[in-house]
């Protein structure tokens, strides 16, 4: 299920009073090519719009990459760039729509990883069909998880597979591999952070 925060707060947080009011002239300046005017748009409301994602994905990390995410889209298509709601609503609806596609792309990936792995559960066995958009889509991340995985280096690829694919804990893998349970967890921060990066192209 996706998650969402108890109250949703885009009215609430548009009309934040930490928030500047906006200038009708930002738009033209930005969609001019003007970087300061662009940055200090970004200063004024990144904050407030990472805590507001962070209400839907639960994670500062997520929130802050989702938030850049938007930001870099406008000043990608800066040329055509019109808010239909005025700037501050827009951000915190675009940050919104960037968290909610974040979330329905987190549970494709789940349900498509939950039935490789031939789990049941009652969440996956009450779940909707997977479309075929999404079996393909989760079948060319799960492919390329695959790909990521095979071209580690061979220790920190021995570390993911005893833990994902034999489900050891970290004390058994550091026994299996001769290492320190340190050294396990230190091989899988690198190894995940190697997977984010390879695997950057299927994020929403």
């Amino acid at each position: 299920m996706l998650q969402r925060p108890r109250r949703d707060p885009l009215a609430a947080d548009a009309q934040s009073p930490s928030s500047p009011a906006p200038d009708p002239r930002q738009i033209e300046r930005i969609r001019a090519g003007d970087e300061s005017v662009f940055e200090e748009l970004f200063k004024a409301y990144y904050r407030g719009l990472c805590h507001f994602v962070y209400g839907y994905v639960r994670s500062r990390e997520t929130a802050e990459e989702l938030v850049q995410a938007v930001f870099l889209r406008i000043w990608e298509k800066r040329d055509s760039w019109e808010p239909p709601t005025g700037i501050r609503a827009y951000l915190f609806a675009a940050c919104r729509n960037q968290a909610l596609d974040h979330l329905r792309h987190q549970r494709i990936v789940d349900r498509v990883a939950l039935a490789a792995n031939g789990v049941e559960s009652e969440e996956l066995a009450g779940a909707p069909p997977i479309r075929p958009d999404e079996a393909i889509h989760g079948t060319e991340l799960t492919e390329a998880l695959r790909r990521a995985v095979e071209e580690l280096p061979e220790r920190r690829r021995a570390v993911l597979v005893l833990r994902w694919e034999h489900h050891l804990s970290n004390l058994e893998i550091a026994r299996a591999l001769g290492i320190s349970v340190k050294g396990v967890e230190a091989h899988v921060t690198r190894a995940l952070a190697v997977l984010r990066e390879r695997l950057a192209a299927f994020r929403p």
